[in-house]
């Protein structure tokens, strides 16, 4: 994850959620925001990337005078797109794996393949709330005044050491 203070000087071409800006004498198009966050001219936002740089993979932004985070994708937005995918092709591969595992374990390797499965899919949920909750908590460490690019490792760096004796 990469964090960046973003002031954008001049924003154009707003088209649903959509927008173009310039920041810093560059300019960046079609950037995916959600309708509601698109940011008026003047305004200053930290926003939380996966890859440095690359506005198509946003993940989290706020808006320095609110202390209010946005996610590109909730955990509910985690857990209903897997409902789905599990509803799509999970159906066809439960039956594929059910039926293995009848035919070669019994009813137990059965049992034990569908709680397999039902665990991975907690762990995915699970997982990217984790991970929204990394991206929220390091956006609401950005103070506005802060104009550097701060990535994970050294957010990290600053917290105090766990596994360090109590003073």
């Amino acid at each position: 994850m990469h964090i960046e203070t973003i002031h954008f000087e001049r924003v154009f071409d707003v088209q649903s959620e959509m927008f173009s800006f310039e920041s810093g004498g560059k300019r960046e198009f079609a950037v995916a925001f959600d309708r509601k966050s698109v940011p008026a001219t003047g305004s200053t936002f930290a926003v939380a990337f996966e890859e440095a740089g690359n506005w198509q993979t946003v993940s989290g932004w706020r808006d320095l005078s609110t202390t209010r985070v946005k996610l590109q994708r909730s955990a509910w937005v985690i857990a209903i797109d897997l409902l789905l995918d599990m509803y799509l092709y999970g159906i066809p591969i439960l039956v594929i794996v059910l039926g293995g595992a009848l035919v070669l374990g019994g009813p137990w390797a059965a049992l034990l393949a569908v709680v397999l499965m039902v665990l991975g899919a907690c762990a995915i949920v699970v997982g990217g709330a984790l991970h929204n909750r990394q991206i929220e908590q390091a956006l609401l460490a950005v103070s506005p005044q802060q104009t550097r690019t701060v990535t994970v490792p050294d957010m990290q760096a600053r917290r105090a050491d766990p596994t360090a004796p109590a003073r």
